[in-house]
């Protein structure tokens, strides 16, 4: 027997005589040696049976078993198995002690337009792989009927129903590497986004198959780095902006200036706002500098380097996640950065400054709500952390609504429902929602009207503003102001990831998060990773940004000026 199945096979004996308690440690060991491409289709089958009766069960869904300890308990089981045969004998004398009465449930599907998503189930039919009783057992869970509860997921608020996973264990003191949570932590996700990710139909690659390829990097970790680097990778297969791990130690340090990718090139655009005990820090870096190496490393290099760990739903969102989250920042207090400026190519030593001292950041910024622009243009700016309210009488002739930011809800009233703008109701968006009955399903809901019946609306000409930072809540704002009369979508894509965010804890305190609500067109056409598309596009440039320009702001004020 090789090594890693000694240490597997020792360390997991002790979970049938041993209770698993979420500080405990089972796996002192560190894993290696080899393992065979069965032990991996074994686990990976184990993972799918054992998430599928975590949501399907009756018994098991309503909480009556300590789920976790069933696994930890049955993996040892699943390794260095003579046969498929035998695995699936296995997995049957295993499902029978959860007994129910097998009583079947009236799941009838909906009419068929309104279903976006079906369980992905087509597996458990497979008798060539699972063997006639595995299968069958399969089938009688699928059709039991259960409770309208699930002890581990419910539906989240009224009218939104994105997944809001519950009771799951944190195993806040566990140690790496540790087998059993490793592998325990890729399963409770995968099956997450297996129930409950409502754009699973988007993937790139084939959720069965990216299992397979990832259970021996959760075999391989050697360290808690390695686990959440482990985690990162794994959540970058779903290509969904929300989608990240956290809980790891973050950098504590960066140079407070912003970096986009203008012109397929890291540019320094502006200067975050500072705490007043940082006002005074001297800038080396200016607006319009181009960011060629750091520490040495060539920003391709490092954009290469850093993808494959990085959820992005499209091209421009994955670049700003870089720009904005991973190029200058550090656990030191000093960068080495190379930098072209007026086509001179420097290099300093450029001192970071503790993360806490920003107060503002490209999703929100001390800018004040209303402006009022030259030719009478009434300027919103609902990224403002100031607040405010917006104006109900607009008595200027033109309107921007800059959304290149979040809106602070907290912090604005009446944004929401800005029904001065709408002359009469307004479709304008739909939702898909996931399913406790039935988990895998997503259907649609009703459709998502704004405005109402209002002769006085606002009839001035109106410009939303746009571009990769445009995330979420921004882009279903965008979508709403779009339906209103005389309004043009003006700047770049959008960030491609709307919807209500969900989260799930993993072992070792970690938390991830994917999009938990499906965002549509009232046409049901598709928002996600393709994002808003802006009817004109405009962009900056860096020639602009060294002169202190907004090029996309000086686009919609001539747009708006042209009669």
């Amino acid at each position: 027997m090789s090594r890693f199945l000694l240490i597997v096979s020792f360390v997991w004996c002790c979970c049938s005589c041993i209770s698993l308690h979420k500080d405990n440690n089972m796996s002192p060991e560190m894993p290696g040696g080899e393992y065979t491409h069965a032990d991996v289709e074994n686990l990976a089958l184990l993972c799918k049976v054992w998430g599928f009766m975590k949501y399907y069960h009756p018994s098991v869904r309503a909480g009556e078993y300590d789920w976790d300890r069933e696994l930890l308990c049955i993996m040892p089981s699943l390794v260095s198995l003579p046969s498929k045969e035998k695995r699936n004998e296995v997995l049957v004398k295993w499902i029978d002690q959860f007994d129910f009465k097998k009583k079947n449930g009236i799941y009838s599907l909906c009419a068929s337009d309104s279903i976006k998503l079906l369980p992905d189930l087509d597996w458990i039919e497979d008798k060539s792989n699972l063997g006639t009783i595995l299968s069958d057992r399969l089938k009688e869970i699928r059709d039991a009927e259960r409770d309208t509860a699930s002890y581990y997921v419910n539906l989240g608020v009224i009218n939104m129903g994105n997944a809001v996973f519950e009771h799951e264990e944190r195993y806040s003191k566990c140690t790496f590497p540790n087998i059993d949570y490793q592998l325990l932590s890729l399963f409770r996700l995968w099956n997450a986004i297996q129930y409950y990710f409502p754009y699973k139909y988007l993937l790139k690659d084939n959720w069965n198959e990216i299992l397979l390829n990832h259970i021996p990097l959760f075999l391989e970790i050697t360290s808690r780095m390695d686990y959440e680097s482990a985690l990162k990778r794994f959540i970058a297969e779903i290509h969904d902006t929300h989608a990240g791990i956290y809980g790891g130690p973050t950098k504590k340090y960066l140079v407070p200036v912003v970096i986009r990718f203008i012109e397929g090139k890291a540019v320094v655009t502006e200067y975050y706002e500072l705490k007043s005990e940082f006002k005074e820090e001297k800038q080396i870096l200016q607006p319009g500098d181009v960011i060629l190496r750091i520490n040495s490393e060539a920003v391709d290099s490092i954009i290469k380097r850093i993808t494959p760990y990085i959820s992005a739903s499209n091209e421009a969102s994955l670049l700003r996640r870089i720009a904005v989250d991973e190029l200058l920042w550090s656990n030191d207090t000093l960068l080495y950065v190379d930098y072209e400026r007026n086509g001179v190519v420097e290099k300093s030593r450029i001192k970071c400054l503790p993360n806490r001292m920003r107060e503002s950041t490209i999703f929100e910024k001390p800018h004040p709500l209303v402006t009022v622009l030259p030719s009478d243009i009434l300027y919103l700016y609902l990224g403002s952390n100031i607040g405010g309210k917006v104006p109900q009488e607009i008595k200027a002739k033109k309107m921007i609504i800059d959304l290149r930011a979040y809106p602070v809800m907290k912090k604005i009233e009446g944004y929401w429902e800005y029904n001065t703008l709408y002359p009469s109701s307004t479709n304008f968006s739909i939702f898909t929602h996931g399913s406790l009955l039935q988990p895998g399903l997503f259907t649609f809901g009703p459709i998502i009207k704004a405005g109402k019946e209002n002769e006085d609306y606002y009839q001035g000409k109106k410009v939303i503003l746009v571009n990769e930072v445009t995330q979420s809540h921004a882009e279903f704002m965008t979508m709403k102001y779009r339906c209103t009369p005389n309004t043009v979508v003006m700047g770049s894509t959008t960030a491609g990831a709307d919807g209500n965010c969900s989260s799930i804890i993993l072992p070792g305190n970690f938390r991830a998060t994917f999009t938990g609500l499906g965002v549509y067109y009232p046409d049901k056409s598709e928002t996600q990773q393709i994002g808003i598309l802006p009817d004109i596009e405009v962009k900056n440039t860096i020639q602009g940004i060294c002169k202190g320009r907004d090029e996309v702001l000086e686009a919609a004020i001539k747009y708006l000026n042209n009669k």
